[in-house]
C-alpha cells in the first residue's frame, strides 16, 4: 500500500470510468518536545494529512446530480496504515439543496475548519485545543445543506450513533453561515453529543458546543476569530474523560505575498470555568508556506502550548506524539514539503 501512495502522483492525470483520483504527499522533518522526552524524526501530514481520493460525480436531470467521495488516509504512526477519512454519498440540487450520508465533517467543523488560518494542520490550535474531545468528523451520518439564500446557509446534521438502541454516539450538529459581497463571514454552529459514561455505563452523558465564527478579507490579508463554549462531559474512550466548561477564542491572521510566499498565526487562550481536571492554556500556531510550484509546497510550521497550572488531562501539541505529562508544555517545530496530485 505504501508503494501504491507513491506511485499514484505519477498516475494523478488518470480517470477510470469517470473517477477523479488525487491527494496529498506530505513529508516533514520534525523535532518535538512531548510525553517527556525529545522526539526528532521523519514524519508525515505536518501540513495536510496525507491522503488519496477517489471521487464519481454524475449530472442525473438537468438540477441533480450525484457525487460520491471516498478518502483513504495514510497515518505513519498509527497501528493501522491506511484509515478511512471521508466517505460520503451526495445528492445535490442547485434548487433545493444537498443530501449527505456517510462519514463526514460536521457543520461546525466546515465553520471553524475555513476559520483556522493554517486549515487544520498537525499543530492546529483549533483541533487541539479548541475542538479537543468535542465532535467534527462522525460516522454513519445524514446531513441537510440548503442552498444559498440571500448569503445564507443551513447545515443540519444528525448520526445514527451506536447500533444499540440507545443516544449512545449520537450527534446533532446545526450551523447557519452567512456569505456576502463584503469581506465578512459569519457562522453559528451548534453540537450536541451523547455518550455512555466511561466507569458506568447505565449513566448517559452529554455535551454541547457553541461556536461563533468570522473572517475579514482585506486584499491578501484575511483575519479569522473562534469563540467557542463547550459544557458537559468529553471522553475519549477508553483512556480519559471529563466534565467541565468553559470558553476558548482564537484569533489568526494569514497572507499570500503575491501567490509565492504565505504566513499564517494562529493564537488561543483557553479559560476553563473549573481549572482542575483541565487547565487554562495559551497556544501559539506558526507557519510559513513557500508555493514552489502549483502543486509543490515548503513549509516550516512552530507550535507551543502552555498550561497555566498542573492538570492530568493536557491538551496536546500533536495526536502524533505522546501525550503531555502533567506538568508540561509541549512545543515542536516540522520543516516539509508537499506535493498535491
Amino acid at each position: 500500500m505504501r508503494k501504491l501512495l507513491f506511485a499514484l502522483p505519477f498516475i494523478s492525470g488518470y480517470a477510470c470510468a469517470d473517477i477523479q483520483v488525487s491527494g496529498i504527499l506530505d513529508i516533514a522533518y520534525e523535532v518535538a518536545e512531548s510525553g517527556g522526552e525529545t522526539t526528532e524524526r521523519v514524519t508525515g501530514a505536518g501540513l495536510s494529512a496525507n491522503r488519496v481520493q477517489f471521487r464519481l460525480q454524475e449530472s442525473l436531470t438537468e438540477d441533480l446530480s450525484f457525487l460520491g467521495v471516498y478518502e483513504a488516509m495514510y497515518r505513519p504512526h498509527s497501528d493501522d496504515d491506511i484509515g478511512q477519512r471521508e466517505a460520503f454519498a451526495q445528492l445535490i440540487s442547485q434548487k433545493y439543496g444537498t443530501i449527505s450520508i456517510g462519514r463526514q465533517d460536521t457543520p461546525s467543523a466546515s465553520a471553524y475548519g475555513y476559520a483556522d488560518p493554517l486549515f487544520g494542520n498537525e499543530y492546529s490550535l483549533v483541533n487541539n485545543i479548541g475542538v479537543f474531545y468535542a465532535p467534527w468528523r462522525e460516522d454513519r451520518s445524514l446531513m441537510y445543506i440548503s442552498p444559498r439564500i440571500e448569503g445564507f446557509q443551513f447545515r443540519g446534521m444528525a448520526t445514527q450513533g451506536e447500533r444499540d438502541g440507545s443516544r449512545n454516539g449520537r450527534v446533532y450538529s446545526l450551523s447557519l453561515d452567512y456569505w456576502s459581497d463584503s469581506p465578512w463571514y459569519f457562522s453559528i454552529a451548534f453540537d450536541r453529543k451523547y455518550q455512555r459514561n466511561l466507569w458506568d455505563s447505565d449513566t448517559m452523558e452529554q455535551s454541547t458546543d457553541i461556536y461563533l465564527t468570522s473572517v475579514y478579507a482585506m486584499g491578501n490579508t484575511e483575519f479569522t476569530a473562534i469563540l467557542h463554549r463547550y459544557s458537559g462531559y468529553y471522553a475519549y474512550a477508553p483512556w480519559v474523560d471529563f466534565d467541565s466548561s468553559g470558553n476558548d477564542l482564537q484569533l489568526g491572521i494569514r497572507h499570500d505575498f503575491g501567490n509565492r510566499h504565505n504566513l499564517a498565526v494562529s493564537l488561543i487562550h483557553k479559560d476553563d470555568d473549573n481549572n482542575r481536571e483541565l487547565s487554562d492554556a495559551t497556544g501559539i500556531n506558526l507557519g510559513y508556506i513557500y508555493n514552489y510550484s502549483e502543486n509543490i509546497d515548503l513549509y516550516g510550521v512552530y507550535g507551543y502550548v502552555h498550561h497555566s497550572t498542573d492538570s492530568e488531562v493536557r491538551y496536546p501539541l500533536s495526536w502524533n506524539l505522546d501525550s503531555p505529562l502533567p506538568d508540561e508544555n509541549p512545543q515542536g517545530v516540522q520543516l516539509g514539503f508537499r506535493l498535491k496530485f
